[in-house]
């Protein structure tokens, strides 16, 4: 098929289905329209799973956290890195290395004069935070201070409900040293955290990394937790597979490993978009097959007429699936305009969600929705479109072969 006989069937396509212009404007503003809802959900969808993912690496395990040997089973200080200086030699060497973060926590009772909770004390560099997750971007009041004394603590939201206490608030942390005493701490609150990171905004407590090494009685270079940001996070398996064959003695994990949830949830809604885009497209072909079916059973007099007068059946054929395609096309185009500016919303201003605050946040998942935007929603749903108009056209392509010429012309 040359290109002008192409051109001339997209032209006598686009002007048969203005025939019906009603009806053809339905099976367009039926695609744009699902194909709206779909991506829109596709874009919460993915965005939630984003938000979640980047909280946690950020706020936690970056994506890769090195670990001592049996500290993540026993969360004790007696498993905590003796000498960090060896691993944090070879990160600062790696040059897929963005950043990283030295941390040291020890679990055990936060309490003040009224009420006490299980808590997590986790010594930090502050500088070092900021630059390997921007701590700073959690804090929902207050500023985190360490104070002249170093004594100021960041404390995160739900241990701080549970508590009672509020910026400026004094609490007081007891737990088990190195030798096993048990030694407590006061601190009083300079800012409160919220990650989305159940770990840290139910029981964390952020301390100067000094004052953490002091009060737990390890050296100057102990660690329970190194974690490390890379400049290219698809880099992260053959980063990890360096620091495993240099450190056979420290437990190297991803955040796929140490989060297997997140992993799950992005599955998941892998498959729940799958199932939303079948059903959308399945609905695209019966409606472009419905309207094609019609056209092709109210035109079988003028269809009879030309193929009397010599046209071929080939011709016929294309000029049915070019109609399809039109339509797919063009309710594409609109669809794609619709949606993007529906996801770009989404994107900025975000679904708003608070009136469920609580009952989200109990989960880790953030009050306020953002969604995602990428080019294979328009790629592949173009191509879907497409596919679904080629396929919406074959019963009808086959009613007009059967097609008698004479039979329809006495009609």
């Amino acid at each position: 098929m040359s290109k002008a006989t192409f051109a001339l069937a997209l032209k006598m396509a686009w002007f048969n289905l203005w025939r019906r212009a009603r009806r053809s404007a339905l099976v367009i503003l039926m695609i744009a329209g699902s194909m709206t809802a779909m991506l829109a959900i596709e874009g919460l969808y993915d965005g939630m799973v984003k938000t979640m993912r980047e909280s946690t690496i950020r706020s936690d395990s970056g994506e890769i956290s090195v670990y001592a040997p049996d500290f993540r089973l026993y969360q004790s200080l007696e498993y905590a890195i003796a000498d960090d200086r060896p691993l944090l030699a070879a990160l600062d060497a790696d040059p897929a290395v963005a950043a990283y973060s030295v941390r040291l926590s020890q679990t055990g009772l936060a309490s003040t004069a009224r009420k006490s909770a299980m808590g997590r004390l986790v010594g930090i560099d502050l500088e070092a935070e900021e630059r390997f997750g921007q701590l700073s971007g959690f804090v929902k009041a207050g500023k985190i201070d360490w104070g002249r004394r170093q004594n100021g603590c960041a404390i995160g939201k739900k241990l701080a409900e549970d508590l009672g206490v509020e910026v400026g608030h004094r609490l007081v942390f007891s737990s088990q040293n190195d030798q096993g005493d048990i030694s407590a701490v006061s601190l009083y609150v300079t800012a409160i955290v919220q990650t989305s990171n159940l770990l840290i905004d139910n029981q964390t407590i952020y301390v100067a990394l000094p004052r953490s090494r002091t009060f737990s009685g390890l050296g100057a270079n102990g660690a329970t937790q190194v974690a490390v940001r890379l400049a290219e996070p698809l880099q992260t398996e053959a980063v990890a597979a360096r620091l495993k064959a240099a450190f056979p003695g420290l437990d190297v994990e991803t955040w796929q490993t140490l989060y297997p949830v997140l992993k799950q949830m992005q599955e998941m809604m892998v498959i729940f978009n799958s199932i939303t885009f079948a059903i959308v497209m399945l609905v695209v072909l019966i409606g472009i097959f419905g309207v094609m079916l019609v056209s092709v059973l109210e035109r079988t007099r003028e269809f009879g007429i030309l193929i009397a007068l010599g046209t071929p059946q080939s011709q016929l054929r294309i000029q049915v699936a070019a109609e399809a395609l039109v339509l797919g096309v063009v309710g594409f185009v609109l669809g794609a305009c619709t949606s993007y500016a529906a996801l770009w919303y989404l994107q900025t201003q975000g679904l708003d969600l608070r009136e469920y605050a609580a009952g989200l946040e109990a989960f880790g998942y953030n009050a306020v929705v953002y969604a995602d935007i990428k080019s294979r929603y328009f790629t592949n749903t173009f191509l879907a479109i497409i596919a679904a108009a080629l396929v919406s056209v074959l019963l009808p392509m086959r009613r007009l072969k059967k097609l008698n010429p004479i039979e329809v012309i006495q009609v």
